[in-house]
């Protein structure tokens, strides 16, 4: 390992801890007694300190001594980083205790057990840190350091800005020269002649080629899509642990996740999970595994898997063409990964830069001689385009980045890789943003991190400080941080909702090697062979290694502990400076230990899915956390009493209504609640929500049915709060409804909007608010029982793309035809059932054409005075799924479903009578899929090769009959 490269983060870490203390410091002198002027006297000599780092940052790397020095400013911020942790705990304890007291009292009067004994303490280690930083101070004038301002920035001017922006990051890099690749293994893997139960495919290639991004292609084909009912991906790296594959097959199939670790119950959970479907399987990232008998030992279980008759293909991606051979494939089974052309290299380089944005002649010429550089890797041309995407458009910095990659060498190896990997951090704006691409290292490789958890570690962490006056908010320089990280290449995206939301995002290898490289010394996940005694960041995995049973002994500075079904009653984690603990997962844990409440600076807690069966009496303690998650604890009885304590909360998670703190409007920072069940009990009423006036994201309200009238609805304040996604449930008829919801209006930037179960007998519309919301993009309308029409002032919905309105048996609804023809960006339409007195769909021909560009999926539930389809909905020549449902007095599918030319899948379920399908069902050429469920008189006319129908689906390259692929 370059020792320099082991440095890299050690300047940033002093530099965004630094600027941390400074602002605390700035905060408690208002409130300190007895060290006011120690405060201001250590928030001065730390900006000195903080002035010349940028040179000590240069100077370190000829000069050890000045490496020495920065490893010795770090011990102290870090030390006074926790002492003034300290004095905030106790500044807000006072807050909290004397609100709850009703006594005004000034906040600066400590209410520690012994006051005198705490001022002296403090007083103490404040003097130490002063004394500490003075000789600082006076070795870097030893030095000879010299005060610099950095350079990097993160405003770039308008004028020089490059005209590719984080909101249209551009994909085509993943596939970009992998179309033949792409091609022969689809071809590879469905070709019919193969009958073998189990086959095995490598992909082998060097770091760096794309070998999991062309399994992601693969496992996106149609074909491959179409071919195998299930589907499992597993990130096997360098650890070859047969059990864990098993259970992550198992929860990828799943999704859950169980406390089921032996491998003969989990192979029969496998199979139970796959029923009768065929599997598709990535085993990705396989490293060389001297014991033949793992080996062995994996395929044994994936051929136990396999059930008679099924045909099941597994790819393997690979380094070392020895993986291949152990696997025991078949030699035209192994795909050797070149590497890509110049001309793709500057492709994927241009997209990244300039998107679809024409280039200026000169930058063309340089992009084409940096893109020779790449050496044929595209994840080398990844992060060279994104780091230019961040750069002014400028032919001087271009040539000098070009100078800067020539310097590297040519591209042979990891660590000309890492090379480049370095350029891209050594661009990064901030040093708070280093350190949150270092911290990712803390997960496993392959780990996919989910946005909102990230940021919220990064704040626990304190690397999210907004300038003074600034209206950003933490998780508002969170989100900049994730998209500049993708802007760099150095993260890659994972998952986005339907409207491009992030959700969630990963580390490519080879960026996570590097990020391991450089945050050695501070984050580590652990093994049995690790010296911790100096690490921060923590994660200790299943399996890996014995546990240390005291952590306090051999971690004592820890701040970030990450257990997974590691945890027992023997490990004793008594660590009073941790910030982020977390047992996701460890679902041997029963209970939360005492020392747990000597956590008093813990920002981040998560206990979810464990078997803790009661919170202990210390969680209304924690008063400096501002994340705590207990999702699908399943054990967990009700809170302690008290929870309205933390008053730094900010995000809270939990599942079941039991497991709602009473009494959560009193949680006023609070800004992510997804679930809040209405109550009829002081605490649990809907005006809790009134005070939280932060609140944003999704928000699932419940028991509408307990909200008396509008006036106590209106005491929610939702019109208020930038939420952007509303769920408005009621779990049974009230003749309130009408009133209530009229008090619930959102706010006007509301996209998301979910109405269920809404509307008594005497309910017969929906609000006049429900016309003004100008930003929704998905209308959803089910389960309201009384509806009878729905407002006019749908149709304004302009960027209106997904409506659901279905099961609402009593709606007339006349007006349905007007508001779908003003939904001209309608991409998803479920519809249907309505009143029983209709003998057909309320829909106009007009409106439908014009939905004929825009719907992609339609959804039509029928009822049983309805004895054939809508034939409007012929003219939808962009529909590519059309599902149709519950249509019982129909017997034969209309002709003119021919006319629907780019429909690719076909859903029919619980259509009881239907009979025949049309003739013209044999010209839909992207037909690729269709379904038939429950519909017994259908199935016997199509039933594989024998029915009298089978000639006309014959064609489809993938039919499901009642979950059977045939």
């Amino acid at each position: 390992m370059d020792p320099q490269w082991a440095d890299l983060l050690l300047s940033p870490i002093i530099n965004t801890t630094i600027s941390k203390l400074i602002s605390t410091a700035a905060e408690q002198i208002s409130l300190a007694v007895g060290w006011k002027k120690e405060l201001a006297s250590l928030k001065d000599k730390l900006i000195l300190v903080q002035a010349v780092l940028k040179d000590a940052e240069e100077k370190q790397v000829s000069d050890p001594a000045v490496k020495l020095w920065l490893e010795r400013l770090r011990d102290v911020v870090y030390e006074a980083d926790d002492v003034l942790d300290e004095v905030a705990y106790e500044s807000v304890k006072c807050k909290v205790e004397t609100k709850n007291q009703k006594m005004k009292k000034v906040c600066n009067l400590f209410t520690s057990s012994n006051p005198l004994l705490f001022h002296r303490k403090i007083a103490e280690k404040i003097k130490n840190i002063i004394a500490s930083v003075d000789v600082i101070n006076n070795e870097a004038r030893g030095f000879g350091l010299q005060i610099r301002l950095a350079t990097a920035s993160r405003v770039v001017s308008e004028q020089g800005r490059n005209p590719q922006t984080h909101s249209t990051i551009v994909d085509l890099s993943k596939v970009v020269g992998r179309e033949d690749d792409i091609s022969k293994i689809v071809q590879l893997l469905t070709d019919s002649s193969n009958k073998s139960r189990l086959c095995v495919l490598s992909i082998v290639g060097m770091p760096g080629l794309g070998k999991t991004t062309l399994a992601q292609a693969v496992c996106n084909d149609e074909q491959i899509k179409k071919c195998f009912g299930k589907m499992m991906w597993v990130c096997v790296s360098d650890d070859l642990d047969v059990e864990r594959i098993l259970t992550e097959m198992l929860e990828s199939l799943t999704g859950t996740f169980g406390a089921v670790k032996n491998k003969d119950t989990v192979i029969q959970k496998i199979r139970e999970a796959l029923g009768e479907n065929n599997f598709f399987l990535v085993l990705d990232d396989m490293w060389d595994e001297k014991s033949h008998r793992k080996f062995e030992d994996l395929r044994s279980c994936l051929h136990g898997i396999c059930k008679n008759n099924s045909r099941n293909r597994v790819i393997v991606t690979t380094r070392d063409e020895k993986v291949a051979l152990k696997m025991r494939m078949h030699p035209e089974h192994m795909h050797r990964l070149g590497k890509l052309q110049d001309d793709h290299c500057w492709s994927i380089i241009r997209n990244r830069v300039f998107g679809a944005v024409s280039i200026p002649p000169e930058f063309g010429k340089i992009g084409c001689d940096i893109a020779q550089l790449c050496g044929g890797v595209p994840l080398i041309a990844s992060v060279i385009g994104g780091t230019l995407s961040t750069r002014r458009l400028d032919r001087v910095e271009w040539l000098s980045f070009k100078s800067n990659i020539e310097a590297l060498g040519p591209v042979e190896h990891d660590i000309e890789i890492r090379g480049v990997i370095k350029l891209s951090f050594d661009h990064l704006p901030e040093s708070a943003l280093r350190q949150c691409f270092a911290f990712c290292s803390v997960f496993p490789k392959d780990f996919v991190m989910e946005r909102e958890m990230l940021i919220q570690l990064w704040m626990a962490k304190g690397f999210l400080q907004s300038a003074e006056k600034s209206p950003m908010t933490m998780e508002d320089i969170g989100t900049e941080y994730i998209n500049d990280l993708l802007s760099y290449s150095l993260f890659e995206e994972h998952q986005r909702d339907s409207f491009g939301t992030l959700i969630s995002c990963k580390m490519h290898d080879l960026i996570h090697d590097f990020a391991q490289l450089i945050s050695k010394s501070e984050t580590m996940i652990w093994t049995t062979h690790n010296n911790i005694s100096n690490v921060r960041n923590l994660n200790l995995i299943y399996g890996v290694g014995t546990v240390p049973t005291n952590l306090k002994d051999v971690a004592p500075k820890l701040h970030t502990l990450f257990l997974k079904d590691c945890f027992s009653s023997d490990v004793k984690v008594d660590l009073k400076s941790l910030r982020v603990l977390s047992f996701v997962d460890s679902v041997g844990t029963e209970e939360l230990p005492p020392c747990f409440g000597n956590m008093k600076n813990l920002r981040y807690l998560d206990i979810s899915r464990t078997q803790i069966t009661k919170l202990p009496k210390f969680i209304p303690k924690l008063y400096k956390l501002q994340t705590f998650r207990f999702m699908t604890c399943r054990s967990l009885e009700m809170p302690p009493e008290g929870i309205g304590s933390l008053i730094s909360l900010r995000h809270i998670y939990f599942s079941d209504e039991e497991q709602m703190p009473t009494n959560i409007g009193k949680l006023t920072c609070l800004q992510t609640l997804p679930k809040f069940f209405v109550g009829t009990t002081k605490g649990r009423k809907i005006e809790e929500l009134g005070s939280l006036r932060g609140l944003k994201g999704s928000l699932n309200i419940c028991n509408l049915e307990h909200v008396k009238d509008k006036s106590e609805a209106m005491g929610a304040k939702l019109h208020e709060k930038t939420i952007s996604e509303l769920r408005l449930r009621w779990g049974k008829e009230s003749n309130r409804d009408e009133d209530v919801l009229e008090g619930l209006q959102p706010h006007s930037d509301l996209q998301v909007l979910e109405i269920d179960g809404y509307g008594g007998k005497e309910v017969e519309t929906l609000p006049k608010w429900s016309g003004s919301l100008s930003s929704l993009k998905s209308l959803t309308i089910w389960r309201c029982l009384g509806l009878k029409y729905l407002p006019s002032g749908l149709s304004f919905f302009t960027t209106l793309e997904r409506l659901y309105i279905y099961r609402c048996p009593n709606l007339v609804s006349a007006n349905l035809g007007e508001i779908l023809g003003g939904l001209a960006r309608l991409k998803t339409l479920w519809i249907g059932p309505f009143s029983k007195e209709l003998e057909e769909f309320p829909i106009s021909l007009s409106s439908i054409h014009n939905l004929g560009t825009s719907l992609e999926e339609l959804r039509l539930y029928g009822w049983e005075t309805l004895t054939q389809l809508p034939h409007q909905f012929q003219y939808l020549t962009a529909l590519r799924s059309l599902s149709i449902w519950d249509f019982h007095s129909v017997e034969a599918l209309p002709e003119w479903l021919g006319n629907l030319s780019s429909l690719q899948d076909l859903w029919i379920v619980d259509c009881k009578n239907l009979k025949y399908l049309p003739s013209a069902i044999q010209c839909l050429s992207k037909l690729t899929f269709l379904s038939i469920i429950r519909c017994p008189e259908l199935e016997m006319r199509c039933g594989n090769e024998t029915g009298l129908d089978w000639h006309k689906i014959c064609h489809i390259r993938t039919i499901d009959m009642n979950g059977e692929y045939i």
